[in-house]
């Protein structure tokens, strides 16, 4: 099965979606428990659905009570066979520019860096700002003492049950933001851990590549 955004331009299927919760009564806490999907996942979706995989389509299907088809905007197969099928995953490259749409649908990934003579990997939330990666740290944090250190950045969704997801590499550097850039971002940027996590980096992308596995 193809993700969606092949079939119908983006907005119809998000108003589709938007249309058929509302008419069913139920607000997005409702339908993310009925899909079993974050809130967060279905504001996206009724915003921006190009992140959305064949697997959250179905979850949101069962969740709406309805079909693909409806959902979609496509007409059934003449004739449909039963259940999923097979799974043809097919792996393809990603422009820079649909890389940076996937990154602004996103808001955890992690770092790679290189401390104490170890290459260390942490997750952080963050957010995409003038072309820019922006997280929070804590003062004291071993990443907040970098200025200009080369690191990766990696951010995916991967849907295990249908084979499919996609994955953006950002390689570049890492400085602390201007104060500038830090009142501009401060509050786009909301850390999951605990404790004072108030100073801003920033990563100033290089190359971004990335990939996704579709299934057919």
């Amino acid at each position: 099965m193809n993700t969606t955004t092949q079939h119908q331009p983006a907005v119809d299927l998000a108003t589709r979606v938007r249309q058929r919760r509302l008419a069913l009564g139920l607000s997005r806490a409702d339908a993310a428990r009925r899909a079993g999907l974050s809130i967060a996942a279905i504001d996206r979706i009724e915003s921006r659905p190009s992140a959305m995989t064949a697997g959250d389509l179905l979850r949101l299907v069962e969740a709406l009570d309805t079909t693909v088809s409806d959902l979609v905007g496509t007409e059934p197969p003449e004739h449909p066979e039963r259940g999923l099928g097979p799974i043809h995953p097919t792996l393809e490259g990603m422009a820079r520019s649909e890389c940076l749409t996937m990154l602004q649908t996103s808001d955890i990934g992690r770092i790679a860096y290189q401390a104490a003579n170890q290459l260390t990997v942490v997750p952080v939330t963050f957010c995409l700002h003038e072309g820019l990666i922006v997280f929070r740290t804590a003062e004291d944090s071993t990443i907040a003492q970098y200025a200009l250190e080369s690191v990766a950045f990696q951010v995916d969704r991967i849907d295990d049950g249908m084979h499919e997801g996609w994955s953006v590499l950002v390689s570049g550097t890492v400085r602390p933001a201007t104060d500038e850039e830090a009142a501009q971002v401060l509050e786009l940027v909301e850390p999951w851990a605990d404790g004072n996590r108030d100073t801003c980096m920033v990563i100033e992308p290089v190359q971004v590549s990335g990939r996704r596995l579709r299934t057919w």
